[in-house]
């Protein structure tokens, strides 16, 4: 019976894997300043959804247009390239956003009337030439560094519109006491509407 057992989880496991793989990246209809959301696997992930009590996603970035193609910028801790030492802003094609390695599911969502998208987006990318560095404080009020979700909220802000609508998680856990973005505190924005997930 174990043996059975052992081999449905594989099948199923195998399943979900390829249906992932599947995924036509370009066919996805993205825009500037589309919010890409993704539920990761590790510790990380298990963080996030347990001080995020509406916690479907634990991380987000926000689509630009680089060299004519469609590219996803944020900051996360722990993904650095080889030859860094320090978790900064970044950028990559959705694929390696959603790779298998990083995410269990994902989706994309758009701001309604989103004149100020594509502004949100050249924001980030501002932002990524600058190079901004991963804030493990978690220090909302300040700017010089950033966690993800502040960084798309901060990119939209300096684009006129606030896509949290003011909505703010006030944690006190351990290490942790204050005001934060949560990802549902942009994701429950009634003015956000889903355009793909997985």
């Amino acid at each position: 019976m174990k043996k059975y057992t052992v081999l449905f989880i594989i099948l199923v496991l195998c399943a979900c894997s390829q249906q992932k793989q599947d995924v036509e990246w370009d066919n996805i209809p993205l825009a500037e300043g589309d919010l890409v959301f993704r539920k990761g696997l590790g510790t990380k992930t298990r963080a996030v959804l347990h001080v995020d009590t509406l916690g479907i996603y634990s991380h987000v970035g926000i689509v630009v247009v680089q060299d004519s193609v469609f590219r996803v910028v944020h900051i996360t801790p722990g993904e650095r390239e080889a030859d860094e030492n320090v978790d900064r802003i970044k950028i990559e094609d959705l694929s390696q956003f959603w790779a298998t390695d990083r995410a269990k599911n994902g989706a994309v969502y758009r701001l309604r009337n989103n004149g100020s998208g594509k502004t949100a987006a050249q924001q980030a990318l501002r932002l990524l030439q600058k190079g901004i560095l991963f804030d493990h404080d978690y220090r909302l009020a300040d700017t010089t560094q950033m966690y993800c979700t502040q960084l798309v909220w901060y990119a939209y802000q300096q684009a006129g519109r606030d896509i949290t609508s003011g909505k703010r998680s006030d944690l006190n856990v351990p290490l942790y006491s204050g005001l934060y973005i949560l990802p549902s505190d942009i994701y429950t924005n009634q003015d956000l509407q889903l355009i793909y997930k997985f």
